[in-house]
């Protein structure tokens, strides 16, 4: 029985998923936020960035020995793509048991790491020690087409727009507000990495058209997706409430297609709205969630709990 709060570090906690990060840990009385590195911001106060942090923790810098050597109960790792493995590296030398959960792309499908869907996948995260946490529109399309594996005849055709928030912090035309405005971004084709994500998860190829567009946070998928003949709506719809009706963060609204702004700022999924066209057989279903959410800190703070064998309450 472990009776003291988990320590919990984060590295690159001042981006906006490392901002929800903390907010997550902050409340809830059985974790303890003791590091938090920022190129940055290191030195200044992280309760100046995140005021609901009762401490007076400094962010450091990111250094990969200087966490390892905080022996710290769990690492979340915050990076952009391709940043993880010195951090990765330190963490198996000085301290292997440490829990690790990389929010990057890349330890996703990787041998000796769990893929996290914290929905599908809880007896393998449970115990585990090295997470790789989904991706935004992964997570999405996952849920949405997991239930119906054995259904699909072709390949998945996935359209997903992301809030800017999603581009992160350092300034680009994906997270330019003014470059937004009345505008919607396409990006990625042919071969984006959540493509082979997607595939990986579900055991076949997909195809995957990312787009930004001007709000904030928030997501959406459209999948459509080839069926078996005979397949009907209500096959579908029953495939959701068998893997999701008692799911707490997953709401299936049905006959309705849900949007971003159903579940902003809350660690739901809305998954639903299934139609199958008669001429060709297709199925369109569309799942939505918070970006940073869903998408990220508090799945990844689900995935914590479900490995260290903590209940999942609020």
């Amino acid at each position: 029985m472990h009776h003291k709060p988990y320590t919990v570090g984060i590295v690159g906690a001042r981006g906006y998923v490392g901002r929800e990060m903390i907010r997550c840990i902050a409340a809830d009385d059985r974790f303890e936020l003791t590091l938090a590195s920022s190129r940055e911001h290191a030195g200044q106060p992280v309760a100046s960035l995140a005021p609901e942090l009762q401490s007076d923790l400094r962010f450091t810098a990111s250094d990969p020995a200087a966490v390892a050597a905080a022996q710290c109960d769990v690492v979340i790792l915050g990076l952009p793509n391709g940043l993880a493995a010195p951090f990765v590296a330190a963490v198996d030398q000085a301290a292997p048991d440490t829990l690790l959960v990389d929010l990057s792309a890349d330890y996703r499908h990787q041998p000796g790491w769990v893929f996290g869907m914290s929905d599908l996948h809880e007896d393998q995260i449970s115990g585990a020690k090295r997470i790789a946490n989904p991706g935004c529109y992964a997570t999405a399309a996952i849920l949405a087409l997991y239930p119906l594996q054995d259904l699909l005849t072709g390949t998945p055709s996935i359209f997903g727009m992301s809030g800017y928030s999603g581009a992160g912090t350092r300034p680009s035309e994906k997270n330019d507000p003014v470059n937004l405005a009345q505008n919607i971004l396409p990006y990625g084709f042919a071969g984006h990495g959540h493509q082979g994500e997607i595939g990986g998860a579900i055991g076949r190829p997909v195809r995957f058209m990312p787009h930004v567009v001007s709000f904030f946070r928030g997501l959406l998928v459209t999948v459509s997706a080839p069926l078996f003949a005979g397949t009907t709506v209500q096959m579908i719809n029953a495939r959701y409430r068998a893997h999701y009706g008692a799911n707490p963060t997953i709401t299936l609204t049905d006959k309705v297609p849900p949007t971003p702004k159903m579940v902003a700022e809350t660690p739901m999924a809305a998954l639903g709205g299934a139609k199958i066209d008669p001429a060709t057989g297709h199925l369109a279903v569309a799942c939505a969630h918070d970006n940073l959410l869903k998408g990220a800190a508090t799945q990844a703070f689900e995935n914590v709990k479900i490995a260290l064998g903590v209940s999942r309450r609020a």
